[in-house]
């Protein structure tokens, strides 16, 4: 494993979103000296948000180490026809992913963010980078956008799910996606985060074998009944019957601090 040489962001901090500095992103690439030069040219605005990061504003991007790993091995040799990411925050992923992905033939990269602000950086990104035919950034709450998904593609299943949002939904979400069926065999499900902060219920999970799963599940149904009073706090009981072949790819986070990816593939689904 080697280490390309781009700047380092600037370090976390204890404020590190929401602050005012994706707005100060937008306004930084839209008076770049290379502005002009930005048009339909996914890799020059990627480079540009990188200088911000690392002379600015920390950002939560994938960055360009775990990122290069997705869109130049990965997702050429899964060749994805729809994919769609978990938590798109300004557009990073998608410009990275979705470029990739174009290349690559496939249809369509849906980016499912929360924030109307963030998602709107992200739009104006992504249309300055001539992506709009195929990125689309879908705003919402995740689990109400994935349900969403579902009816508007009744019959595809995810070939690429990337997981990048809030850690603490990493395994809630992913089970939402099993019981949707947007993850079955065949999906491939890349993680991101699971070396720092790190998400140790996930790894587990994608590990856990049918049995245990199982289990887990019986013991979550009773919770369920809880959940049902408080929709905040619905769980998904995911469909125990999937398995994965899930391996870790290690790499570094934008800040240069040690990271990887969970590259999980779904294999099979077991009768019961």
């Amino acid at each position: 494993m080697t280490k390309d040489q781009r700047e380092a962001y600037k370090p976390e901090g204890a404020i590190y979103y929401d602050d005012g500095r994706e707005e100060r992103l937008l306004e930084f690439i839209q008076s770049h000296p290379n502005y002009k030069s930005m048009q339909g040219k996914p890799e020059i605005i990627m480079a540009a948000i990188d200088e911000y990061g690392h002379k600015h504003d920390f950002l939560m991007n994938v960055g360009w180490e775990k990122g290069k790993i997705v869109a130049e091995k990965l997702i050429p040799e899964l060749r994805p026809d729809f994919m769609i990411e978990l938590g798109g925050y300004v557009g990073y992923s998608a410009l990275f992913f979705g470029s990739a992905l174009k290349r690559a033939r496939g249809r369509k990269y849906l980016s499912l963010e929360a924030s109307p602000k963030f998602a709107a950086v992200a739009a104006a990104l992504v249309e300055l980078a001539g992506l709009d035919d195929v990125v689309e950034i879908i705003v919402g709450p995740c689990r109400d956008s994935l349900r969403q998904i579902r009816q508007t593609y009744p019959t595809g299943a995810v070939d690429v799910l990337f997981i990048d949002h809030a850690k603490i939904h990493y395994v809630n979400d992913l089970k939402l996606c099993e019981e949707l069926s947007l993850v079955r065999p065949g999906t491939t499900v890349i993680a991101d985060n699971v070396i720092w902060p790190g998400v140790p219920e996930y790894r587990a999970y994608v590990k856990e074998p049918i049995a245990g799963k199982i289990y887990r599940m019986q013991q979550e149904q009773k919770a369920q009944m809880t959940s049902l009073e408080d929709p905040s706090k619905e769980i998904s009981l995911g469909n125990p019957y999937l398995t994965y072949d899930t391996t870790l790819i290690e790499s570094w986070g934008p800040t240069g601090e040690p990271d990887g990816l969970e590259v999980s593939r779904c294999v099979k689904l077991e009768s019961d």
